[in-house]
């Protein structure tokens, strides 16, 4: 009986441990983008992640593509060189998306509201979303650091879209 308790246990933590450290997506420097003008910051989180999985169709995106992007526009460039992805739509402010990109190793494009009155939104790559702080890089950043905030504002920002890409199996960090 001790055996079979033993072997449970053996198992459910092999199970568990893997989850515990694959939490925070680890996007390496090199594949950070950051903003140009006139505020390409929707591409540079969209190519952030491509380079971060090794989409070549998204290498190239900032340069590309000289203008603010939204979701709409970011969508079909995906959709043009056939990446998959999975999409919420603004105001719909569901987490579970976020938790699930996050914990397969994917990461996220997520949007924020305008932060003043007629101002356009904003645009970053999530890396880590748990029950009190979020992770994510900032292309605005020009050090591209990962920078932490608290659950609660993220939340206040966050507009509800997010953007996960669904790359081959086979490249997908876990």
């Amino acid at each position: 009986m001790t055996k079979c308790i033993r072997a449970i246990a053996l198992t459910v933590a092999l199970f568990l441990l893997p989850c515990a450290a694959r939490a925070e997506v680890n996007i390496a420097p090199e594949c950070r983008m950051k903003n140009l003008p006139p505020g390409r910051c929707g591409w540079c989180a969209l190519e952030t992640l491509g380079r971060h999985h090794h989409i070549n169709a998204l290498i190239g995106l900032v340069e590309n593509h000289p203008s603010t992007a939204d979701p709409d526009d970011l969508t079909a460039v995906l959709d043009s060189v056939k990446v998959r992805y999975k999409l919420q739509q603004r105001g719909d402010r569901h987490t579970a998306l976020l938790r699930k990109a996050c914990a397969e190793g994917l990461g996220a494009v997520v949007g924020f509201r305008p932060f003043q009155e007629g101002g356009g939104g904003h645009i970053v790559t999530l890396v880590d979303f748990t029950e009190d702080t979020v992770k994510l890089i900032d292309p605005n950043d020009q050090d591209c650091r990962v920078r932490t905030i608290p659950r609660e504002r993220f939340l206040r920002w966050w507009d509800g879209f997010t953007l996960v890409l669904q790359p081959p199996a086979s490249t997908v960090k876990k």
